[in-house]
């Protein structure tokens, strides 16, 4: 009976802290949705207040056209900002899509403040940079789209990927001339 009324004591924190839930692969919103749903059916919104699916933008480029996509940052992982009790560790471990609470064989064991700091500033580094896939290659033969030299077929001989702009030289009155073209001004032939 004592061990019964210990591990109920180790579960019960009245402090809000973050938690990590392991989730099915491609449902995270899903789970949120869940878990939001579920909360509020229990009258639990004082007890469960954040939930977090870390995405990040990135940009591509696809036949010479900028897109931003977004990608989970840490894919099968949700993390909620909560109290900790019996029926809180119900209600979030029987939540469909949650696989477990990382952590939490006996008792859950929530994320350190640097640990979830960590997290964020992993977020805004990536959202500022807008990390991005360049789609070219030094050597890479491209069709110009725009321009006087549209419809002409030229070599890449420099990317600067962070300013989404390529080198390639061309050919005026004979000499090669370096010029600077805008990623989505040419399209990769090869």
């Amino acid at each position: 009976m004592d061990s019964t009324v210990d591990i109920k004591k180790q579960i019960e924190d009245n402090d809000y802290k973050r938690y990590t839930l392991s989730v099915v692969s491609g449902q995270e919103r899903l789970v949120v949705e869940n878990l939001i749903e579920r909360v509020k059916k229990q009258s639990l919104q004082e007890d469960i207040v954040d939930y977090l699916v870390p995405i990040v933008p990135e940009v591509h480029y696809k036949k010479g056209k900028k897109y931003v996509k977004e990608r989970k940052l840490y894919p099968w992982y949700v993390f909620v900002k909560s109290k900790m009790n019996e029926k809180i560790w119900y209600i979030i471990r029987n939540t469909p899509g949650v696989r477990l609470i990382v952590w939490a064989e006996v008792h859950p064991i929530p994320l350190t403040e640097k640990e979830y700091q960590d997290i964020i500033a992993q977020i805004k580094e990536k959202t500022d940079r807008l990390e991005h896939a360049v789609p070219f290659r030094e050597g890479d033969i491209v069709l110009i789209k725009d321009g006087q030299f549209k419809w002409t077929q030229w070599v890449i001989t420099e990317i600067d990927g962070n300013k989404w702009f390529l080198c390639i030289n061309i050919e005026i009155l004979g000499r090669p001339t370096s010029v600077m073209v805008p990623f989505e001004k040419v399209e990769n032939v090869n």
